[in-house]
């Protein structure tokens, strides 16, 4: 396999490991512990979508604000300000004194942790030649997932063992980690964040000395049906993220099979670990073979994965549904590759701020509904549903996901 040049950079040498220590405050932390905040809170599975989903909710404020930010001020401020509030949005978790101080910590903490995956993702895009996307779009994913396999596991133990609130003390010290490494490289980062907006945008004049139009626009009418099933995908693989494996799933767990916190977050790390060891494979694949070529396996796996869940009686069972779930989620990167090598590179931040955007509101959306359909319905109707949509989306990108010719560096 390739080599990877842009993970020697000194952009990736900062996002990568800052990125890997801030997935420690992200869904995998919540994920074991809603079986027990149902039980301490007494609260019903749609208030515990709400939980989940408010950092989503502030998430997509903040992807509409920090689109505008990345443009008037320096990246390493705004990561740095955005890894500070999210350290005390988990300070203030760990002080809960009732459920709905969570929920308002949880969108505090949106705020935070949005920021800086908007600013994290830009960054990377636009400093990654085209034909290293789809490695270095799951490079990035490799490192948050990597802290979110472990996550779970150290909050559900920590939780079993001692108390609930120590797993937001945990995710705090990770958090600070991240603070420190930032104010460590911020240099370097800065400096090759310069040189790549330099690079990246070179002004043509006409002959009245007045810079000339891009000569991009005229090619991306043809590129915009591509855009939009690009959008489309990452809004489905979201959904099904935010509201199977960070909610239906561990209700069903603690519900249905009656597993504890300890043994929901070795489910969840062992699913994140077959996760991790497909990302680069398939970031590899895709550099070499179109895009939809390795998606579309992936969706169709996670259709079937879905539609099995109800079915799952046993802990076994479990723990093939999150494998299943997560190894369909290697090919995560691979609608943001597909947007690199569509938009052109000074329309980059604008189109990774929508794809945040999508990303969040679907973290809204997607807890809150299923969640809701749960107490309703049971786990069959909500899940046989979103197998049905994730399998139609399947053939839609096989047919519509055609990446155009890649474009010169």
């Amino acid at each position: 396999m390739k080599a990877l040049a842009f993970a020697t950079s000194p952009v990736a040498r900062t996002i990568y490991p800052m990125r890997f220590l801030l997935a420690f405050a992200q869904g995998g932390l919540l994920s074991p512990l809603l079986p027990l905040f149902r039980e301490t809170f007494h609260v019903s599975p749609g208030e515990l979508g709400l939980l989940t989903s408010m950092a989503g909710l502030s998430s997509v404020v903040m992807d509409l604000v920090a689109t505008a930010l990345l443009r008037r001020r320096a990246l390493p401020t705004l990561l740095l300000q955005g890894i500070g509030l999210t350290m005390v949005a988990l300070c203030c978790s760990m002080l809960a004194p009732g459920f709905y101080w969570l929920v308002a910590t949880q969108m505090l903490l949106g705020f935070g942790v949005g920021l800086t995956r908007v600013a994290a993702l830009t960054v990377v895009v636009t400093a990654t030649p085209l034909g290293e996307q789809g490695r270095a779009n799951n490079l990035l994913e490799c490192s948050a997932i990597a802290g979110t396999m472990l996550s779970p596991t150290l909050s559900g133990l920590l939780a079993a063992l001692v108390h609930w609130r120590l797993a937001f003390g945990m995710a705090a010290i990770m958090v600070s980690g991240a603070f420190g490494w930032l104010l460590y490289t911020r240099q370097s980062l800065a400096s090759a964040v310069e040189a790549t907006t330099l690079r990246r945008a070179p002004q043509r004049l006409d002959a009245t000395g007045r810079e000339a139009p891009s000569e991009a626009p005229h090619s991306q009418p043809s590129h915009t049906h591509v855009i939009w099933m690009a959008y489309s995908t990452t809004f489905v693989l979201s959904f099904v993220w935010s509201g199977f494996l960070s909610t239906a799933m561990p209700l069903f767990g603690g519900e249905v099979l009656h597993g504890s916190t300890a043994m929901l977050g070795l489910v969840f790390t062992i699913g994140l670990l077959a996760d991790l060891l497909l990302l680069m494979p398939m970031g590899w694949l895709s550099d070499r073979l179109e895009a939809r070529l390795v998606l579309t396996p992936a969706m169709l796996l996670m259709a079937a994965a879905l539609a099995y869940l109800p079915s799952a009686n046993s802990l076994g069972g479990l723990f093939l549904v999150s494998i299943a779930l997560h190894a369909s989620f290697a090919a995560w990167g691979m609608p943001s590759a597909v947007l690199a090598l569509c938009v052109p590179r000074e329309q980059l931040a604008r189109t990774m701020g929508l794809y945040r955007l999508l990303v969040d509101s679907a973290g809204v959306v997607a807890p809150w509904l299923v969640g809701t359909l749960i107490g309703l319905y049971g786990y069959g109707l909500p899940t046989w549903l979103s197998a049905l949509g994730v399998g139609l989306m399947a053939c839609l990108v096989w047919q519509g996901l055609r990446v155009p010719p890649r474009r010169a560096s």
